[in-house]
């Protein structure tokens, strides 16, 4: 049939060593320049290039899928072999290294629904097996690489393996780790990771929630004031701030906030405060870079932060100022009917009420006409039009 063809032609070119996704486009412009060439063979070569966007079925025994196969038994047998043995008789680590790193590459390159096909075939034991080694595992190096593995089949398929990782031991034993880390790139990797699994919306197990608990959070926060020898480029508080921000979408209620109660007991937090500022006014949602995400994490923490005034207080004055402009801004930028309108609206509201914003009516005038204005616009923009009459209220009018 047409797909076994057009298929036959694509692992002709993946056979070379290039990527599926650079194999599919070689494939479609080859055929687009042939019928161009040879008029007669248009139709035909037409059905071939209409298959390349529409992959009926795939090829149980392509290259890529026996290979993929291969590599993880074999990659099975060295995780159970480590586990029966407890010990190093011999220096596997160029072996191991080379089978991580054709798997990672196997995953990357081939076509994501051969990898997803072979996962599906084993019922995801994978994604387990590679917990299970990283957990095993002392080698710095190896312990990276098979974070890059982990992390490459989120990227394939974030559900389930998002799932599949949050419920097993891996959120915990990165926890364990990251306060253990001494070493920039395997840190990267496992925040990287431990964001990636926290912010798919999927709920955390109670245990996991035990064990993550304040003082957990507390390290977090600490390591993120400490100055390095290692992290001279001063990226740690930004990695850190990831974490706290994938964590705390775990929380719905704020009265169980273990993030903000920990923020209420600290008193003192600059570099969370500084850098959350920071990604708040870039507007990205820095927890979010694997894959879209329901929640701005962001914009839920700043909420949650001033929810309370003792939480609040992690602010200093003159950041809270800046910040009332530029929620100001955000708020004049954006169209009645915006759903992020009222958002804003109402983190203005809690500065004004749960802050010493009384001492110094920063920017009042401007907030009052602002809420006015919204009051006055089209009511059926519900949501806004509630947050700034409770805006109002807030500021004595």
């Amino acid at each position: 049939g047409i797909n076994a063809e057009y298929g036959g032609l694509v692992e002709c070119v993946r056979k070379q060593g290039v990527s599926y996704q650079v194999s599919k486009e070689i494939v479609r412009e080859l055929l687009g320049k042939l019928s161009e060439e040879v008029g007669e063979w248009g139709e035909r070569l037409g059905s071939l290039v209409a298959a390349l966007d529409d992959e009926g079925s795939i090829q149980c025994n392509s290259v890529d899928s026996l290979k993929l196969e291969q590599l993880l038994q074999l990659f099975t047998s060295h995780t159970e072999d480590e586990q029966q043995r407890g010990w190093e008789c011999r220096d596997d680590t160029e072996e191991i290294r080379t089978i991580l790193a054709d798997i990672h590459s196997l995953i990357r390159n081939s076509n994501p629904r051969v990898v997803i096909r072979v996962m599906e075939e084993h019922k995801y034991e994978p994604l387990l097996t590679l917990v299970q080694y990283y957990m095993l595992e002392k080698r710095p190096a190896l312990k990276r690489l098979t974070l890059d593995v982990i992390l490459e089949t989120i990227l394939v398929k974030p559900d389930p393996c998002c799932s599949i990782y949050l419920s097993s031991h891996l959120p915990v034993q990165l926890a364990t780790d990251i306060q253990a880390t001494k070493a920039l790139t395997l840190l990267e990797r496992q925040v990287e990771v431990f964001v990636a699994v926290l912010v798919y919306p999927n709920t955390m197990p109670r245990n996991h929630h035990d064990l993550l608990d304040e003082e957990f959070i507390e390290f977090v926060l600490s390591a993120m004031e400490r100055n390095e020898p290692w992290d001279p480029e001063g990226v740690v508080p930004h990695l850190l701030l990831n974490l706290i921000l994938a964590l705390n979408l775990h929380y719905s209620d704020t009265a169980d906030n273990k993030v903000c109660s920990k923020l209420k007991t600290r008193g003192c937090a600059t570099a969370f405060s500084e850098n959350l500022l920071v990604a708040f006014n870039r507007g990205a949602d820095p927890a979010a870079q694997s894959y879209p995400t329901a929640v701005n994490s962001v914009r839920k923490l700043l909420r949650d932060v001033f929810t309370s005034r003792e939480s609040a207080d992690v602010f200093y004055t003159n950041d809270v100022k800046v910040l009332l402009e530029v929620l100001h801004r955000n708020v004049v930028d954006r169209e009645s009917g915006d759903p992020e309108r009222s958002y804003y609206l109402e983190v203005i509201k809690l500065i004004v009420i749960n802050t010493d914003y009384s001492e110094h009516n920063h920017f009042k005038s401007q907030l009052v006409e602002l809420a006015r204005q919204v009051c006055g616009e089209d009511s059926s923009d519900v949501h806004s039009v509630a947050a700034a009459q409770a805006l109002l209220r807030a500021l004595g009018h």
